[in-house]
């Protein structure tokens, strides 16, 4: 694959990462059993490339990971339908913030200045988050969001653990957690209108689908390339939501979004200079 196709590939990536607000919002059911749902979908796109990887081999690291992705699974999907989708797509991206401290902890990696002052602009943009009322969405959507990047930055340290490991093995246990979890949920939740069904079997396709086509574009890229082509995700994110649901984020959740995505993105560029292994990308 050429630069240039690793680069469009990636913001076709960027843009269906995008559309997870929204799809989760259309769906007419509760967070839980779209939740549950969706890895349905996701497991079955994942089994190819879990085949393709080599044998599953199920170990601590693995079912840490598996554990973190299902707790970010359900998180992710609470606080969309909660809070709003700026809110929660804003909090999966503090993913990297978070994979500074949780590197420090595991692998003795220096903290640096830059990662104090980006945590110290995370919490800034989260005390926003959580002044603005109504206009944000429930207090419960907004805690929630909160362990978006908690849960992921552990998925991501789960994964350094399995360098020599198949990678998706934590993805694909994780989804079947979560249909596990799930089922009370969707037998509660009854037969899905037709809208409803679409955009669940869309929100599981892209689920397992886009991290293919990352993990292939990836390779073609610069570093810098792979920390600004994917900011597409969460700027077009609440767009669309805005665009077709009518959701509108109070100004106060605005600000803190802006915070949020300066201080990342501020870190992660500065990283570039000095490459750590602990900066990662999300996917919703």
């Amino acid at each position: 694959m050429s630069h240039k196709q690793s680069m469009m590939l990636t913001i076709f990536t960027a843009f269906l990462w995008s559309l997870a607000g929204w799809n989760v919002k259309m769906i007419n059911w509760p967070a839980n059993a779209i939740a549950g749902a969706r890895c349905v979908i996701a497991a079955i796109v994942l089994i190819p490339i879990l085949i393709k990887g080599g044998k599953l081999k199920l170990d601590r690291y693995v079912l840490g990971g598996a554990v973190c992705y299902t707790t970010f699974n359900y998180c992710f999907n609470i606080s969309t339908k909660l809070a709003t989708s700026t809110i929660a797509i804003m909090m999966q991206y503090t993913a990297p913030i978070y994979v500074a401290v949780l590197a420090w902890f595991f692998f003795k990696e220096k903290i640096t200045k830059m990662d104090l002052f980006a945590i110290a602009a995370v919490i800034i943009g989260m005390v926003f988050f959580f002044l603005d009322g109504g206009a944000g969405g429930s207090m419960l959507g907004k805690i929630a969001a909160v362990f978006n990047g908690i849960s992921f930055a552990g998925m991501s340290i789960f994964l350094r653990f399995q360098k020599e490991g198949n990678p998706v093995a934590s993805m694909f246990v994780g989804n079947i957690f979560s249909i596990i979890i799930g089922i009370p949920s969707v037998v509660k939740a009854g037969v899905p209108d037709r809208t409803s069904f679409l955009f669940l079997l869309l929100a599981g396709f892209l689920c397992g689908f886009t991290y293919t086509l990352y993990a292939i574009a990836s390779k073609g890229l610069t570093a810098l390339e792979t920390v600004m082509l994917p900011v597409i995700d969460p700027v077009l994110n609440p767009v669309w939501v805005f665009l077709f649901m009518h959701e509108a984020p109070g100004m106060l959740t605005v600000i803190g979004a802006c915070i949020i995505l300066f201080a990342v993105l501020a870190r992660s560029l500065l990283s570039l200079r000095t490459p750590k292994t602990s900066v990662v990308q999300t996917a919703s």
